[in-house]
């Protein structure tokens, strides 16, 4: 099972973690892990490329797990701004996802 975690604050996503696996096919052939991860690696990857925001953004990526966390970044207002926008793109997609593979994947949402 894949677990997403949004959380916002003041309608803004300000930390997402990605976890797990999908488990709907074999390893190196899964297409639910691979639509979710790649959603995520690309989120991350264009605020680091994109808005070149790599020395200020706290985030993890490794096997089976992404995490962002925006609000401890040392991010501007201009750049949350910005990435808001990346950001809800990728919820807005995994959102689509989940509802579509409930039993592999599960998206939480926590406003704060």
């Amino acid at each position: 099972m894949i677990n997403i975690k949004i959380q916002r604050q003041k309608d803004k996503i300000i930390y997402f973690e990605i976890e797990g696996h999908a488990d709907f096919s074999e390893y190196g052939e899964d297409v639910i892990c691979a639509a979710v991860s790649s959603a995520g690696q690309i989120t991350v990857n264009g605020l680091i490329e994109t808005l070149e925001l790599k020395k200020k953004l706290k985030f993890t990526e490794e096997d089976g797990y992404i995490v962002c966390d925006l609000k401890n970044s040392r991010l501007t207002d201009d750049e949350l701004e910005k990435a808001d926008i990346l950001v809800e793109s990728m919820y807005s997609y995994l959102k689509e996802v989940a509802k579509s593979y409930s039993d592999f994947v599960k998206l939480k949402e926590i406003k704060k």
